[in-house]
């Protein structure tokens, strides 16, 4: 059933005559005219933080659950199959939008075809609910007509508006919002003029209520990527409970348990974005596979094998690549980490002799995670098959290295650019 029809249904008014007794239904409103819904977005990949919202909504039955994007990290098939998998689950209506993660590669097709369109709207009660697409970063004329159109021809005593990216971002000194200003401005405008209560975003990884010129934006994109800022400023992991009764409105944060990733997820962080990948998203990328080894702090060789995985380039290039005075942190899940340079992520000609390709490796010699005890590990494979304690700090730009062995972090977690 496609969501205007589902929409219909919610909102129909049944009538029932039993003797001389006319019995009303109001479909979609709890007996005493609440109207309660979940808003969340941002979940990336990681698909705990979605688990625990709607378990929450299956214990507790609002209306509806809404997911304002950011679905996926990257718009991959074997991704939306996984959010939808949760998804499903949920014994509420689940409402969504797309984000701007989730039209990568092709994926807005993708998106279509596992959970329709991304514009439209549905009434539930006196509330009127408005859905339209940011994920390009901008929005259309022909976006913008339809937007002004819907809010113009509905009379509802309160509207809600839900897309995914918001049309200013409330951190100081911070633009992660609409790439164009112009349409911001007369997004805003269009919202005072037809008096909307809320609207609902993503996109900036943090809880945000912010009023302006009567119109509240809640910026709700806690459901499982990286956050933003510390909690103090709203990073946390959370989902937004929304309760209106008797025309009072309610807007309330829910913290989610902070996300701990099996060993075959790891996430990436670049500096504005980030993406959690599981060993299914990594099989779906360009494979390098290469025979290498390593030398530790004792001079001996170890880790002799095939190795196949992901080149760390690549991965940075999924959150924004890096610049040249950047910082790549290479993290294990107990905390261990590595530093490396621009220069190992992308190697000119002469250390691209020395330590080869810097990979992900999910596999070697034919044992992938979560068989392979040491995966997902950082390993470096140079065109002799051996990455040897001098090599290790021929291409370190401290030279201030333990061992080869120790650069060959095991367990990896995390990804992240440092800014330089």
């Amino acid at each position: 059933m496609d969501r205007q029809k589902l929409a219909l249904v919610l909102s129909v008014i049944t009538i029932l005559v039993v003797s001389s007794t006319t019995i009303v239904f109001f479909f979609g409103l709890t007996e005493d005219d609440t109207i309660n819904f979940y808003v969340f977005g941002d979940s990336q990949g990681y698909q705990g933080g979605v688990e625990q919202i709607v378990t929450a909504a299956n214990l507790y039955r609002p209306n509806f659950i809404f997911h304002c994007g950011d679905l996926t990290p990257f718009g991959q098939e074997n991704q939306y199959q996984a959010i939808k998998t949760v998804l499903d689950q949920s014994m509420v209506p689940v409402y969504t939008t797309i984000g701007n993660h989730d039209v990568k590669n092709g994926g807005g097709k993708l998106y279509e075809e596992y959970f329709g369109t991304s514009r439209y709207s549905f009434d539930i009660g006196p509330a009127h609910f408005t859905v339209f697409n940011t994920s390009s970063g901008d929005i259309s004329s022909q976006e913008f007509s339809w937007l002004e159109q819907d809010l113009t021809q509905t009379d509802a005593e309160f509207r809600f508006v839900f897309t995914h990216i918001p049309p200013f971002d409330p951190r100081t000194g911070e633009d992660h919002s609409l790439i164009n200003s112009t349409a911001s401005t007369q997004l805003m405008s269009l919202f005072e003029e037809h008096d909307v209560d809320v609207v609902f975003t993503g996109h900036i990884h943090v809880y945000n209520e912010t009023t302006i010129n009567g119109v509240r934006y809640v910026i709700t994109g806690g459901a499982g990527a990286s956050l933003y800022a510390d909690e103090d400023s709203g990073g946390i992991y959370h989902y937004t409970n929304v309760t209106l009764h008797k025309g009072n409105l309610i807007i309330e944060p829910v913290i989610l348990d902070t996300p701990s990733l099996p060993r075959d997820v790891v996430a990436v962080r670049g500096l504005v974005e980030d993406v959690t990948l599981s060993l299914a998203d990594l099989l779906q990328m360009g494979v390098i596979t290469g025979y290498s080894s390593f030398q530790n702090q004792y001079d001996n060789w170890r880790g002799h094998g095939t190795y196949s995985g992901i080149a760390i380039s690549e991965l940075v290039e999924l959150v924004g690549g890096m610049g040249i005075n950047d910082t790549l942190v290479v993290r294990s899940f107990d905390g261990y980490a590595q530093e490396f340079s621009y220069s190992n992520v992308y190697p000119n000609a002469t250390w691209a002799e020395i330590q080869g390709s810097m990979i992900l490796s999910y596999a070697y010699n034919d044992t992938s995670v979560l068989d392979w005890a040491d995966g997902m590990r950082l390993v470096m494979i140079p065109p002799d098959g051996g990455y040897s304690n001098a090599d290790a700090i021929q291409t370190s730009e401290t030279g201030d290295v333990i061992s080869a062995g120790a650069r060959w972090v095991r367990f990896v977690s995390l990804i992240e650019v440092i800014s330089g």
